[in-house]
């Protein structure tokens, strides 16, 4: 059985979330960063308007944000200035092509800086909602301790796991054909 295959991914049974060091912040929910490359218009002789072209290896800024039920001193640490490493790891369960139960590991290891802390509501009996904001320097995602993708804006290093299983590096990729 491919460890990386789930047929019917069902859910993510707990997300934890460490800071700097392993300390935990909590459990809650993960939004992960969206990688979009940055893109560029090209015009000219033989296009009917503008093409706007996405450029390999640039990419446009990428936020993740961790919500949690309970204001700590952990995740008010996280809003302190400077770099921070911050680790997600989760359980996904699932239904895998012959209909067994499936756990996977899913981990997602990022630099980051923090935007902003939402320090949630205080109301009796209610949680509070509370969430931190980062944007993401460097992001690696693990399922089973397999690298699935690996970006590094700092680096310019974008690299993705094909269906075959080997990493391709766009950026090597771009320097190869630029003979670098």
């Amino acid at each position: 059985m491919d460890p990386l295959t789930i047929a019917v991914p069902e859910r993510v049974c707990q997300c934890r979330c460490y800071l700097d060091n392993g300390r935990l912040v909590g459990t809650g929910e993960l939004t992960l960063a969206n990688w979009t490359r940055a893109t560029a218009d090209v015009t000219g002789a033989g296009i009917s308007g503008t093409i706007s072209t996405p450029t390999r290896g640039n990419f446009e800024s990428a936020q993740a944000t961790f919500a949690t039920r309970v204001y700590t001193p952990e995740l008010m640490s996280a809003f302190a200035p400077g770099v921070h490493d911050l680790e997600f790891r989760a359980v996904i369960q699932g239904l895998n092509s012959m209909s067994q139960a499936v756990e996977q590991n899913f981990s997602a290891f990022m630099r980051v800086l923090s935007r902003g802390i939402t320090s949630g509501t205080i109301s009796n009996s209610n949680e509070m909602g509370c969430s931190a904001e980062f944007e993401v320097l460097q992001e690696t995602r693990s399922l089973n301790g397999i690298v699935l993708c690996r970006f590094d804006k700092i680096n310019n290093i974008a690299e993705i796991r094909a269906s075959d299983g080997t990493m391709i590096n766009e950026t090597l990729n771009i320097n190869t054909f630029l003979g670098v």
